[in-house]
This record gives structure tokens, C-alpha cells and sequence, in this order.
């Protein structure tokens, strides 16, 4: 393959004045290429002559060193160059100039997401060269003055000599200002910048792999398939949308002409684990049992690479079975599962001619498992007869894409992806048994399997193409980018006829609304179904200008505009949103002309969808009601016995059935009609330097703003107000009415209320609201230190300071372990969030990270991650008390409706205001992962064998604890202080080992 594109360069920094500094170099920091849809990257420069001076005519010869691909370009009048659409990997680089000498250089590496700044320098003949040096791949970092995206990017190579789990969570952690959040139903996502873990965005093959249904993290991807990864956590460029933290943007392995096999086997023995110490509560019941707990996990790989016609079609296969056992025990159960996961990938890869080339790939991550529950007794840690039989469950799903890359004129190139995500989560139940909870003393009562059973499928298609035209002092992106997401999802409770629910053993406080008098126990039963066949689509355009303004100035001006619709079962829309205008600016400045230091500042306004989960919550048709029973039959500690359908005992019921939701999908009464989009803007100032030729530090200054929220208020007791003013019979019966609706603004309803066949136009003012706006800020001040120390130890470092503050964490909540995307409690009521404003549990104040390798010998490498975080705020959570703040006679809130959620408000024990993160923090989290990495050569193939320690000191520091101040008594204020106030209720994971045998050849 051989093709010339006379293309001048955009962005590019002017030669350094210094013969040293002028001789050939590569970058590789962030730039600004477009998504590049199957592994593709930018590679620029400037070729001068021994005085400097550009040399236009000269010829860039790029030779892929295991593809046989072969790309040209040649430079403009002022030496510049730029070749888009370059396959990553590894290149043997010419420069050529006639009556010049040649320039050659080895092992140049292109990575996904950044632009290779290669500059060079040729003499003339009876010159001689002073002093030059050699292009050392990606070990050196310098910096680009075409781009002020920030983050990291690390190839597959670079993570096999670390102590970096599979899985985009352990990479994007490497990055300054990503955060672990500590919930346990948060695990493999972050956060990124102070936003909630359910907002970023992930990216394989152009395709986006992010968790359909609640954005958490990603789908489950085969890790050895992937080439290199790259973290953006701020700056980010138009052609991504759709998440207000960060992206990771991944690209897979594919075939080259050498045919290639290998094999890796990794085994985490449960042997070679450990277990923190259970947790019991103030009454000596235990809380988090781990006397029963055990994991082994066992994985094969197998991958064949080569190519089907030299130099034109090649293929990349990946089989990877994966096996684990696990064991685990409660109160009064313990459990085994036994899972398997066959997943697989396969890659073909195209280049039908000079300009074009087409790539294909697909994947499975379907896994199956067998779960078995037996009787069990905490006290005795011994285990019974199992319980039912074996419960199965399955999930994972499928990816398919097709990528397309190609020039058409010199100066005018396209890429495109066309795809299907599907993923299915089902379980089934082995028994009928429903759970039964006795909150009174945190026990659990019943011997259940499953406390629910689901079947859902999600099914993501996508489409895009992009587009660049190079001109002479402008770069020109633009493109289009659709999406539609199929929703398919039913569940309910487990338990038979009137057995069906969850089952609940509570304390009445003040004014239940169970029926019962303050401080009596009784019975609650929960029964909850939900239906939807729906879907959801996005349409989005963007168009980004890199205009090269003078030598040292570069202004990134970028702009997309989005759309989405949400819709019920029916097909009618209950969220339609569009007109979303996302400017994204940079402007980059080289400080001294010379492309070693520049001073950048970027502004982007940042939109997020409303969640698929929210077709679920918010738009299926769902049914939700209350049962208020009376105790009955009791046993020696007073817990209700259990009947054969293994429900509680109980007797008449106190009230008649209190209904939360009938099932009603009505667009006008599920969503406010004005409703806005959620958005969030980032303000940016940082500095880059390059430091030692091998390494290069900075400073960046973040400011990020949640400018509006999408949250459900159930306006319920507001609502019946107004509509008794207008005349207007409530008939629906419904008794909440949760709406999506934006905090601070107007909502408007439409239903026919009264059921005359008339819609009712309903508006509540703010006025009549008094919702407080949704405040969420981020301040940040990052330093970050990388490169090549010398030859044998490399690093990446950095210390955050940053401070996360407002009234809501985003569409989950960390604090209270919901992670149901914009459907948390905040905003439920307005006295919910009475004295929520505060330290948000995202605020890590300080945050300390190094990661990096070091070559003992050639054969033996020791790779480290460390990093340690200052923990997150804790709050004091109780009942909200009567007649204050927003539950004062007068306030449309008055009833205090946030008193029937428990303890849930933001005040102590005496009934004072305790905003939120207020109460303290909690310990400092310091992990230390440690492997041994030794490489040889043995019979013609490569070996290595690899051992990883993760948490090598077995650090247990507190990541999650209960937080509820008070519990209900028979006092005078039906409260008393809650003597299990700042029980761990999460913690870091125990130490465990990982070991790795790898072959190829």
C-alpha cells in the first residue's frame, strides 16, 4: 500500500531551534484526532533542514512493521505533514528528501486517541549532524500543542508488567481524578471529576459498550482481545456525548502477516486468599458474615493471529473460558454458585486498497451459573440441607460491529461504525420462599433463594460516521451518531399468592402510616411488578474545528448538538428531548515557541440522557402497593413465625392497602411536559512541560458545574392542593404521583383526573413546589509527573486536591447504596433535602497515585500500583422532624410525607440540622498491589510468567457504614440513638494473588 496525501499540518508546533531539540522525536500525549472507530491514529510533524527552516517535498515513509502496510505522505511548503486513519502498532518510519540525507528511525509506536508528533531533521550534503537522538516509542511523552484533552492511555503491553486487574475500572483508577465509589453495588465503575459513577461513557471498536440499563460501568469484555485503552477525564473533544464524567475509549488486537498462537493460563486460588474479620452489629448479631467466604477463579486463553492474503485480509480469533466457585453465608443461609463464561472474540480486518479498508468483529460474554442455598446457623457457622433446588441464572449478551476507514481525495477522509450491543440478565428461583427482614434487630428470618425474579433484555443499536477535511490552517471533524436501545424487562417479588412480596418486621415512629401507634411493632408487606416493552433513541451531530491561529496559538473550536426520546410500552414518548447545544472549546498555547511547554485552558458543556433504567422505574407499567399487619404468632426473641409458605405469621391488617403506583404510564402524568435536559459544564487551566526529554509534568485546574438535573418528586401532596383550588376530583386513586421533572423549575401534568374525559392541564409553579434547584460542584487542582525515569523504571503519578460539594451526588446515590439511576430517593420530597447541601460522598479531598514498572534484569520485571485516598464524608441521616424547615405549617410539604421513608433526612438524633457530609469522614483507603513479571524465550516462543499480590498489606479501611443517626423507641419523640450509627458496611477487598502462565509464538 502506497499512498501520497500532500497535507498541511493543523495544530502542529514549529521546529525547535536547537539542533538536539530538531532531531527526530515522537509524542504521545492526548490530541484530537476523530473517534477513532477501529484503532486508528493521527501521525504529524515537521521536517526542517540544519538551520531550521521547514523543508517542503520531503517524504514520510511509515512501514507497519508486522502488517506489511505501508503509508506515505509528504510535507507542505513549511515542512509540515499529517496522516490520518494510521492502524495502531508499531512502524518503521523514513524521511526522505532528495540531496538530503536520509532519516530512519525503528519501533515507533501509534496509539488509539493520540496524535504521534514525529519531527525530523536531514542535512544537506557536506553537513554533519551535531548531536541526534533516537525515537524510543511510546516511552517518550512530550507535548502536544494540538490538543488539551487530559487523561492517560496505556497499551495491552504496558499493563502486563503492572499489577492492573482486568476490567476498565482498575485502568481508569490509574487516572488522576477517577475515584472508587464505596458502595457494594457499585463495583466496576468510577467516578470520574466528581460526577456519579453512573455518567460516564465506554467505548470498543467505535462501538459504545457502556452498561445499557444503568451506565454502570461497562458490558464484560475478553481483556486479552484488547490492544490499548484510553482514559479521558476531561477536555473531551464533540465526537463523544452522552456522559457528564469521562470516557474510556478501548481498541482490540488484530492479525498481522506472522502467523501467531498463543495461550495464558491465570488460576486466583482460593487458597492463596484471605478474609477480613465478620462484622456484628451492637447486639452481637453479625452483620457481614465472612466465616463461609471463598472464591476461586480459574481462566484459559487461547488466540490465533496471521493473515488470510499477505498484506491485505487478516484475522484475530480469542476463546476464553472462564470458571469461578463461591461461597458465602448470611444469617440464616449460606450459598454456592458455581458459574461458567465462554467468551469469545473474532476480528477481520480488510485494507482492500491504498485508501480503504473495512474491519468486522464480534463477541460473546454470555455466562451461565447454578446457584445452590442452604440452611444455615450464624452462631454455630454451621451449614444445613440445601434449600430447593439448584437456581439457575444467565446474562451477558452479544457485540457485533462493522468499521470502515478511507481517504477519498487527499485531504478528505471518513471513518464509520455500524453495530448491536445485547445484553439478558434472567434468574430463577429454586424455592417459593419470600424474603422476611426483621429490621427491629437486622436479622433476616427467612431461608429464601431469591427475594426476586426478573427476565430483561437490553439491545443497543448504532450507528456512525465521521468525517475530516484538512485545509491549510484548519482541521475540520465533523459527523453523525444514532442510536436506538431496546428495553424488554419484567419482575416481581418471589412467594406464592399471598406469600408474594417482601416481607418486613419494623417499629412505628411517630404518625406511621402503617396504622400502627408510635413505637408498636408490625408486619409490612411490599409487592412491586413491573412491565415494559419500550425503547430509546439519540440522534446527535457535531462539527470541531483545530485552527492552527498563528505558530504558537491552536484554537479547538467544537460543537454538538443531541436529541433523545424515551417512550412506554405503547410507543408514545413520555421524554423527548432535543435542542441540546454542547460548545466545546480549547485554545492551546506553545509558551516558548519551541513545542516544549504549553499553557491550555478548555470549556465543554457536557449532556446526559435520561437512563434506560428509567423505562423501567419511571415509564413501565407498574404496580406498587403496601400490607399492614398486626403481629401474631411470635417465637422466644419475639420474631414473627414463619408460616409453610414461609411468610410471617400475622395478624388483621391495620389500614386498608396504601398504593404507591397502578400501573399507569401515561406520558403527561410520568413526566413533566417542559422538562430540560440534564447537563453539566466543565471550565479548564493547565500547564505541560516537558521534563528530562523522557518525561513531562503538569498542573490542571478543574471547575465543573451541574447546571441542571432530571429527578422524580412525587408530587403528590402538592398536587392535591392544586387541584383541589381548580375544582378538580382526584379519581385516579393513585395516592404518589412520582413525576421526572427538573429541580427548581415548573411542572406540568396532563391526565384526565376526574375522569370526565377531559385532560386536566395541570401546572405547579416553583412557587408552589419550593423544590430546591440541583446544585452539584467540582473543584480540583491536579499534578501530574510521567514518563521514562531511565531505562529500567517508568512511572505514572499524580496528587489531586479537589473538593465535590452540593445538595446531589448525580443519577445514583453512594450514601444510601442506590444504584438505580435517577430514580434515588433525592428529590422524592422536598423535605428530603432539607440541609442536603454539603460535602458529597464523591469528595476524596486528597488522592495519591503511582503506578508504573521496573526492569530488575531484562528477564525480570517489578510493577507496582499504589495510590492512597482520603475517605469520603459521612452524614447523619434521621427521621425529619414535625413542623420545621420544609415540613413548617404552610409548606406545601407540611405532611412530612420523607417521615414515612425512615431515616432518611438530614438531621441528628435531637432533631437539629445536620447537613450533609458533616459528620466526619471516613479513614484514609490505601492500596498497594505488587506483581513479579519474568520473561524468556523457550522453544522458539515467548514465556512469561507473572504473580500479582492485590491489597499486599490486606488493608480493611472502611469504604461504606451505616449512617442512620436514630431508630424508632418508645419515647417521647419516638426516636432514640441508633447504637449501630457508623457500622462498615464496605470495605476494600482482602488480600488475594493472582497467578499468570503465558505463551506465544
Amino acid at each position: 500500500m502506497n499512498q501520497t496525501h500532500n497535507l498541511a499540518l493543523k495544530g502542529a508546533f514549529s521546529a525547535r531551534k536547537t539542533l538536539a531539540a530538531a532531531a527526530v522525536g515522537a509524542a504521545l500525549m492526548l490530541s484530537a484526532p476523530a473517534m477513532a472507530v477501529d484503532g486508528s491514529s493521527i501521525v504529524k510533524g515537521q521536517v526542517v533542514s540544519a538551520e531550521g527552516a521547514g523543508l517542503g517535498g520531503a517524504t514520510i515513509t511509515l512501514r507497519h512493521k508486522t502488517k506489511g502496510l505501508v503509508y506515505t505522505v509528504s510535507t507542505n511548503e513549511k515542512g509540515e505533514y499529517l496522516l490520518r486513519n494510521v492502524p495502531v502498532g508499531e512502524y518503521d518510519i523514513d524521511i526522505h528528501k532528495d540531496g538530503y540525507s536520509d532519516s530512519k528511525e525503528s519501533g515507533v509506536r501509534v496509539e488509539v486517541g493520540q496524535a504521534l508528533i514525529l519531527d525530523g531533521q536531514l542535512y544537506g550534503a557536506g553537513e554533519t549532524s551535531m548531536e541526534r537522538l533516537a525515537v524510543t516509542g511510546s516511552m517518550i511523552r512530550r507535548v502536544d500543542m494540538a490538543s488539551s484533552t487530559s487523561g492517560v492511555t496505556f497499551s495491552q503491553e504496558d499493563l502486563n508488567q503492572m499489577p492492573v486487574n482486568s476490567g476498565f475500572e482498575s485502568i481508569a483508577l490509574l487516572a488522576p481524578g477517577t475515584a472508587a465509589p464505596g458502595g457494594s453495588s457499585f463495583r466496576g465503575a468510577s467516578s470520574f471529576g466528581g460526577a456519579s459513577s453512573a455518567e460516564n461513557g465506554y467505548y470498543f471498536n467505535g462501538m459504545n459498550v457502556t452498561s445499557i440499563r444503568t451506565g454502570l460501568g461497562s458490558i464484560n469484555l475478553p481483556w486479552e482481545a484488547i490492544s490499548q485503552t484510553q482514559v479521558m477525564t476531561g477536555g473531551v473533544s464533540p465526537e463523544f456525548g452522552g456522559a457528564m464524567g469521562g470516557i474510556v475509549n478501548a481498541v482490540s488486537k488484530s492479525g498481522d502477516n506472522e502467523f501467531k498462537f498463543g495461550t495464558q493460563i491465570r488460576w486466583e486460588p482460593d487458597s492463596l486468599r484471605a478474609n477480613h474479620d465478620s462484622i456484628f452489629d451492637s447486639a452481637g448479631n453479625i452483620s457481614s458474615n465472612t466465616m463461609q467466604d471463598g472464591y476461586d477463579f480459574r481462566e484459559l486463553q487461547l488466540w490465533a493471529s496471521g493473515a488470510i492474503i499477505q498484506d491485505k485480509l487478516f484475522y484475530y480469533g480469542l476463546f476464553n473460558p472462564r470458571r469461578d466457585d463461591s461461597d458465602w453465608a448470611g444469617q440464616t443461609t449460606a450459598g454456592h454458585r458455581e458459574r461458567e463464561e465462554d467468551r469469545w472474540f473474532a476480528k477481520l480486518d480488510w485494507y482492500i486498497s491504498e485508501d480503504h479498508s473495512i474491519g468486522l468483529s464480534a463477541m460473546s460474554n454470555e455466562r451461565t451459573w447454578d446457584t445452590g442455598t442452604f440452611a444455615y446457623d450464624w452462631e454455630t457457622n454451621e451449614v444445613g440441607d440445601q434449600i430447593g433446588e439448584n437456581a439457575p441464572g444467565r446474562d451477558g449478551g452479544k457485540v457485533y460491529s462493522l468499521n470502515y476507514n478511507g481517504y477519498f481525495t487527499d485531504s478528505f477522509s471518513v471513518s464509520a461504525v455500524v453495530g448491536r450491543t445485547s445484553e439478558n440478565i434472567d434468574n430463577v428461583v429454586a424455592s417459593s420462599n419470600p424474603s422476611v427482614y426483621d429490621y427491629r434487630t437486622s436479622t433476616t428470618l427467612s431461608q429464601h433463594t431469591n427475594s426476586s425474579v426478573s427476565e430483561q433484555e437490553f439491545i443497543r443499536d448504532q450507528a456512525r460516521i465521521d468525517f475530516n477535511w484538512d485545509l491549510d490552517n484548519h482541521s475540520l471533524q465533523f459527523g453523525v451518531d444514532y442510536t436506538r436501545v431496546l428495553v424488554d424487562y419484567t419482575s416481581a417479588q418471589n412467594g406464592i399468592g399471598d406469600a408474594q412480596g417482601w416481607w418486613g418486621v419494623k417499629t412505628a415512629g411517630n404518625n406511621s402510616v402503617s396504622g400502627a401507634a408510635a413505637g408498636e411493632d408490625y408486619i409490612e408487606r411490599r409487592v412491586r411488578t413491573r412491565y415494559t416493552d419500550s425503547e430509546i433513541t439519540s440522534l446527535a451531530f457535531y462539527a470541531n474545528d483545530s485552527w492552527q491561529v498563528t505558530d504558537q496559538l491552536v484554537l479547538n473550536l467544537g460543537l454538538r448538538y443531541s436529541g433523545f426520546e424515551n417512550t412506554v410500552s405503547d410507543g408514545r414518548a413520555y421524554v423527548s428531548i432535543d435542542n441540546q447545544i454542547a460548545p466545546r472549546l480549547q485554545a492551546i498555547y506553545d509558551l516558548h515557541g519551541d513545542g516544549s511547554a504549553k499553557v491550555y485552558a478548555t470549556y465543554g458543556r457536557y449532556f446526559q440522557p435520561v437512563s434506560a433504567n428509567m423505562n423501567i422505574t419511571q415509564g413501565s407499567s407498574s404496580i406498587e402497593w403496601f400490607e399492614y399487619f398486626a403481629l401474631d404468632q411470635v417465637d422466644g426473641s419475639g420474631a414473627p413465625v414463619l408460616l409453610p409458605d414461609g411468610s410471617p405469621s400475622r395478624g388483621d391488617m391495620l389500614r386498608d392497602r396504601y398504593w404507591r403506583q397502578r400501573g399507569i404510564t401515561e406520558p403527561g402524568l410520568i413526566a413533566s411536559s417542559s422538562l430540560k435536559p440534564m447537563y453539566s459544564d466543565e471550565f479548564t487551566l493547565g500547564y505541560q512541560q516537558e521534563l528530562f526529554d523522557t518525561m513531562s509534568g503538569g498542573v490542571r485546574f478543574i471547575y465543573r458545574d451541574l447546571g441542571r438535573s432530571v429527578e422524580d418528586t412525587d408530587v403528590g401532596p402538592v398536587l392535591a392542593k392544586k387541584l383541589a383550588e381548580l375544582g378538580i376530583a382526584d379519581n385516579v386513586g393513585q395516592g404518589s404521583y412520582y413525576v421526572l421533572n427538573n429541580p427548581g423549575e415548573d411542572i406540568t401534568m396532563s391526565y384526565d383526573f376526574d375522569g370526565d374525559g377531559q385532560v386536566d392541564n395541570v401546572t405547579l409553579t416553583q412557587d408552589e413546589l419550593q423544590l430546591p434547584e440541583a446544585k452539584r460542584k467540582y473543584l480540583a487542582v491536579e499534578l501530574t509527573l510521567d514518563g521514562r525515569v531511565n531505562d529500567d523504571l517508568t512511572i505514572n503519578s499524580s496528587y489531586t486536591w479537589s473538593h465535590s460539594y452540593g445538595n446531589t451526588e448525580g443519577l445514583v446515590k453512594t450514601d444510601n447504596d442506590q444504584a438505580d439511576p435517577g430514580w434515588t430517593t433525592s428529590y422524592d420530597y422536598a423535605d428530603l433535602m432539607d440541609h442536603g447541601y454539603g460535602d458529597l460522598p464523591n469528595d476524596h479531598r486528597h488522592a495519591f497515585k503511582v503506578s508504573g514498572a521496573y526492569n530488575i534484569t531484562d528477564s525480570l520485571v517489578l510493577g507496582l500500583v499504589a495510590r492512597t485516598t482520603s475517605g469520603r464524608p459521612q452524614s447523619y441521616f434521621s427521621q425529619h422532624p414535625q413542623g420545621v424547615d420544609s415540613c413548617a405549617a404552610g409548606s406545601p410539604w407540611e405532611d412530612c410525607i420523607s417521615r414515612y421513608y425512615d431515616h432518611v433526612s438530614h438531621y441528628d438524633e435531637n432533631g437539629n440540622p445536620s447537613p450533609r457530609g458533616s459528620a466526619g469522614n471516613l479513614p484514609w483507603v490505601t492500596n498497594v498491589d505488587l506483581s513479579l513479571t519474568y520473561s524468556t524465550e523457550l522453544f522458539g516462543g515467548d514465556l512469561m510468567l507473572k504473580g500479582t499480590v492485590y491489597n499486599l498489606l490486606n488493608a480493611d479501611s472502611a469504604t461504606s457504614v451505616w449512617e442512620e443517626r436514630t431508630r424508632y423507641a418508645d419515647t417521647a419523640s419516638g426516636l432514640e440513638l441508633n447504637p449501630d450509627y457508623g457500622m462498615v458496611t464496605g470495605r476494600q477487598e482482602a488480600r488475594y494473588m493472582s497467578l499468570i502462565a503465558r505463551y506465544e509464538f
